[in-house]
C-alpha cells in the first residue's frame, strides 16, 4: 500500500514539476490503448471493424491516429458512416451508422441498395423481401453515371408510389426499365403500372381511380403515362 502510495506521489510531482503531463500521456504505461467498442453496428461485424480500425494495442491513447480509423471502418460496406473518439484510460468507442437497405439492383447479382441509391453488397437469402430494380445491368458496366442516376430516380418512383399513389412498398415486387418506354412498376399479386418517363408524382392519379372504384387488390395493367387519361385493363 505504501509501496503504491509513494508511486502515486511520484506522478503528481512530475505533473507538478511541468513534463509530467506529456510524459503521463505518452510514455507512461497508463493511458494505452487496449480495447475497442462499437456501437450502432447491427450487420457489420466487430471483428472486421476491429480489423479496419488499425489501431496498435498499446500505443499511447492520445497518439492514435482516430481519422485514419474512421476512414478504414468507413471502407466496409454495410457503414455509412462513421465517428471515433478515445475513451480514457484505455479504449476506443466507434459509433456506427449503418446503410438501410430499401431496394434490391439486379445487375450481374443482387445487391442491396441504401437509401441514398448506392448500391453496397450483395444480398443474402434472407435479405431479398424488397421491391427488384430490373432493366440496368447493361448500362451498370457501359455507362455507370446514368445507370447511378436512374437507380436513383427508380427510388423516387417507389417513394412517390407509396406517398402519392397509396401502393406500399411491401407491394412492390419489382420496377423495371426500359430505354424504349421508361419505367413499369409489377405488384406482388401481379398488377402492373405504365409509368413510362413521367415524373414520379404521375401516381398521384391512382388514389382518384381508386376513389372511382378501382380496386387495386384485383390485378390490373394501369397505364399511366398519358398526361390525359388513364387506361385500366384487367389482368
Amino acid at each position: 500500500m505504501f509501496r503504491h502510495l509513494r508511486t502515486v506521489a511520484a506522478i503528481l510531482a512530475l505533473i507538478a514539476a511541468g513534463g509530467g503531463l506529456s510524459w503521463l500521456l505518452v510514455a507512461s504505461p497508463w493511458l494505452r490503448y487496449e480495447s475497442l467498442v462499437v456501437e450502432g453496428a447491427v450487420h457489420a461485424n466487430a471483428a472486421e471493424l476491429r480489423h479496419l480500425a488499425d489501431l496498435s494495442t498499446g500505443a499511447p491513447l492520445v497518439e492514435l491516429d482516430l481519422d485514419a480509423a474512421a476512414v478504414g471502418v468507413a471502407r466496409h460496406p454495410w457503414v455509412k458512416s462513421v465517428t471515433a473518439s478515445r475513451q480514457f484510460p484505455n479504449g476506443v468507442l466507434l459509433t456506427v451508422v449503418e446503410r438501410a437497405p430499401v431496394a434490391l439492383l439486379l445487375t450481374d447479382a443482387l445487391y442491396l441498395v441504401d437509401d441514398t441509391g448506392v448500391p453496397f453488397i450483395r444480398a443474402k437469402s434472407g435479405q431479398l423481401d424488397l421491391p427488384v430494380l430490373t432493366g440496368l445491368g447493361g448500362l451498370a458496366e457501359s455507362q455507370p453515371e446514368l445507370a447511378r442516376r436512374l437507380v436513383a430516380e427508380g427510388l423516387e418512383w417507389l417513394r412517390a408510389a407509396e406517398r402519392d399513389g397509396g401502393v406500399p412498398i411491401s407491394e412492390i415486387s419489382e420496377l423495371r426499365f426500359a430505354a424504349e418506354s421508361g419505367y413499369t412498376l409489377f405488384l406482388r399479386n401481379g398488377g402492373e403500372l405504365l409509368l413510362g418517363f413521367a415524373e414520379p408524382e404521375r401516381v398521384a392519379r391512382l388514389p382518384r381511380l381508386v376513389a372511382h372504384g378501382l380496386d387495386l387488390s384485383v390485378p390490373h395493367r394501369i397505364d399511366l403515362v398519358s398526361t390525359e387519361l388513364a387506361v385500366v385493363t384487367p389482368l
